[in-house]
């Protein structure tokens, strides 16, 4: 254990070092993919992280953003429970499925595609996969922002018919708030996903 520890702390410190050489050599036109590219070379004998790093992430956030994506396309026949039969019904009059948004969204099992996508983010950064950290950062704080966001509606949503002043009525509004920021979310998450060269 304790000669692993040295070799990783090695490993670590020549990372480091061939980053700092990378960057002051040629800072104008290494990209960030480049430059751990070298790290890889130099540390591990391979001629690309890129290539070497596990898809696992990229496939489960694609996974993901087509069950969002499904979802919104299918939004009446996922989110509607029930309705008063014979007769005229309007959509605020129905039973509705909130729970369907956070299930998308990977809060509701611990083997959905997106759950902890924060993780998933964090590894995509680390394997080396992007180019422009500011891009890369506006897309994923959009998703954090509007995937919270749609979540907090849909919560709100569960427990519309119940609040003072409630009703079925406000089920339906927060539904339609709920699927408003879905729709932002699974925007940005398909920019993530240009990204990391695997557009949905």
């Amino acid at each position: 254990q304790l000669l692993f520890s040295v070799m990783a702390t090695l490993l670590s410190l020549l990372a480091t070092t061939t980053v700092a050489a990378a960057l002051s050599a040629r800072p104008d036109v290494l990209p960030r993919r480049a430059v751990w590219n070298q790290v890889a070379a130099s540390t591990l004998g391979i001629s690309s992280l890129a290539a070497a790093a596990p898809a696992t992430e990229t496939s489960r956030l694609k996974t993901g953003y087509t069950g969002i994506v499904y979802l919104l396309e299918h939004w009446d026949a996922e989110t509607f429970k029930s309705c008063p039969k014979d007769q005229v019904t309007l959509a605020a009059e129905c039973e509705r499925l909130p729970d369907k948004i956070p299930t998308a969204l990977g809060l509701r099992s611990t083997e959905a595609p997106l759950y902890k996508i924060e993780k998933l983010f964090t590894a995509a950064l680390q394997n080396g996969d992007v180019e422009d950290i500011d891009d890369w950062t506006n897309a994923t704080d959009r998703y954090i922002q509007h995937s919270t966001s749609a979540q907090e509606y849909a919560y709100t949503a569960s427990f519309g018919e119940y609040n003072p002043s409630g009703g079925k009525d406000q089920v339906a509004k927060y539904m339609d708030l709920s699927k408003a920021e879905l729709e932002l979310a699974r925007d940005a998450l398909k920019d993530v996903l240009r990204q990391l060269g695997a557009d949905a």
